[in-house]
């Protein structure tokens, strides 16, 4: 499939942390080919901004509405994909744990907190840093936030109407795949008459470019992973902290779980 720059959109993938952006990436890549991805960490949206045909980038930025408008001005397409909290606190956990060593809760983790109970609570609650838990390479002094508090605002995207969004729970689920990965190429051509390809042969490109394993960040994926994980304790501090949060998200009809 040979393919102009100029009937490529310019992409910018946005996610939840440990919501699976790896899997957008290779999704995107297996339909188009030609986009090498740029990791931007951070709240960097002058790089976004910067997008040209053909280009994709991805981070984690919290909603902004004026970054909203200059993205639409600029038509840039924003993919964007969250997850169930609970899962993702549970996924950043055994992150940090065994791969993201940078992170400023692994010396935390490592010398202070050692059971998992106690660990999912500083996620969910966030902690106090003490000592030498100040000298990160992140740079955060006296206190990392909670989950809530640091992710709720990216969560936010799920209400602007320019951008595509889906959650991971349906972009995993075999019932549902092939639907959400069509209402990405659905958002991100209004028209393949150019490209002269139809969207169910772009359907199969990105299917068979999905690799779990080729991800450094992956380890199981499992949806409700939380519910073997969560003692009553996590349970009772994460609903005091995010408070209706996963009603508003629809995965949940009440506090009652």
């Amino acid at each position: 499939m040979t393919q102009k720059k100029s009937l490529l959109p310019k992409i910018f993938i946005n996610s939840v942390p440990k919501s699976s952006t790896n899997l957008l990436i290779q999704i995107l890549n297996g339909i188009l080919k030609v986009y090498q991805g740029r990791s931007l960490w951070g709240e960097n949206v002058n790089e976004v901004l910067k997008l040209e045909h053909g280009e994709m980038v991805y981070s984690h930025i919290p909603y902004d509405y004026s970054f909203s408008k200059e993205l639409q001005l600029r038509s840039i397409k924003q993919v964007f994909i969250y997850r169930d909290l609970r899962d993702v606190a549970v996924s950043m956990v055994y992150f940090i744990n065994e791969k993201f060593h940078d992170h400023p809760l692994h010396p935390v983790f490592q010398k202070r907190l050692l059971t998992f109970e106690e660990q999912l609570n500083a996620v969910i609650l966030g902690i106090d840093l003490i000592g030498e838990e100040n000298n990160n390479k992140w740079g955060v002094e006296k206190r990392y936030p909670g989950i809530y508090e640091e992710f709720h605002m990216i969560y936010e995207w799920r209400n602007d109407p320019t951008v595509c969004t889906i959650r991971y729970e349906d972009l995993t689920n075999d019932g549902s795949k092939d639907e959400v990965i069509l209402s990405i190429i659905d958002y991100l051509w209004e028209d393949l008459k150019e490209l002269e390809i139809n969207k169910f042969e772009l359907l199969r490109l990105a299917k068979n470019n999905i690799d779990p394993g080729n991800s450094w960040t992956f380890r199981q994926g499992r949806i409700g992973g939380w519910r073997k994980e969560f003692t009553e304790t996590n349970k009772r501090n994460f609903k005091e902290t995010t408070g209706d949060f996963l009603i508003e998200l629809g995965y949940e009809e009440n506090n009652d779980w």
